[in-house]
């Protein structure tokens, strides 16, 4: 008999108000977007940095091409936060080789890793008109493929990245698809043989095709 009273008043316990508070108290899970972006851009060399490259590199008579950009990042973005998401995002670029005098090749290559905010002003993240702003930290990488040898010269610099988007995205069930213009301006230092600690000044302007989850 006791153990019967035990168990009817573990199972009123079970079933009050009080228990169904609790169990519908539960944290929810927050929703989490996951994104991949392939698009190209064309490299900006700014101030005097095709000038210090050309004294790393030696060398001269080129001009920064175009390159494929390749991205990955995840938003965190409630519904409550209307349209807003925080995250981080990572994006390399692969630079398509650019003639010098003499037959030479130069290649550039970059990536960074940054905190990326992301803002749908129609209230509902991942749909629709958007702007994006990120900051991130990261290398350049130049060099320059002697004709005559088939050797290579290397400068590598490390710094920061700011970053702004803006694009549409097109909504489906389950995932999205969108059209960005992005603009980013880096400052990395490197040194150079014979001269110091450089900062090369560079950036991009580019077209990305991504998709989101």
């Amino acid at each position: 008999m006791k153990t019967y009273l035990i168990g009817l008043a573990l199972a009123l316990t079970a079933s009050s108000p009080l228990a169904a508070q609790t169990v519908s108290a539960q944290p929810q899970k927050l929703p989490v977007y996951g994104e991949i972006g392939l698009g190209i851009g064309q490299t900006l060399l700014r101030g005097d940095t095709k000038a210090r490259l050309q004294e790393s590199l030696g060398g001269s008579g080129f001009n920064a091409r175009t390159g494929n950009n390749v991205s990955m990042g995840f938003y965190v973005a409630p519904e409550n936060w209307r349209g807003l998401g925080l995250g981080s995002r990572i994006r390399g670029t692969f630079g398509a080789p650019a003639n010098g005098d003499a037959g030479n090749q130069y290649f550039f290559n970059y990536y960074n890793l940054a905190v990326s905010v992301k803002y749908y002003p129609g209230g509902q993240f991942n749909k629709g008109l958007y702007g994006r702003g990120s900051f991130g930290f990261g290398q350049f990488t130049a060099k320059r493929q002697i004709e005559d040898s088939k050797q290579y010269t290397h400068q590598y610099a490390i710094g920061q990245s700011v970053m702004l988007g803006a694009g549409y995205t097109f909504r489906g069930r389950r995932s999205g698809l969108s059209i960005e213009g992005e603009w980013e301006s880096s400052g990395r230092a490197g040194t150079v043989d014979g001269v110091g600690d450089v900062t090369f000044r560079s950036g991009q302007l580019g077209l990305n095709l991504i998709l989101s989850y």
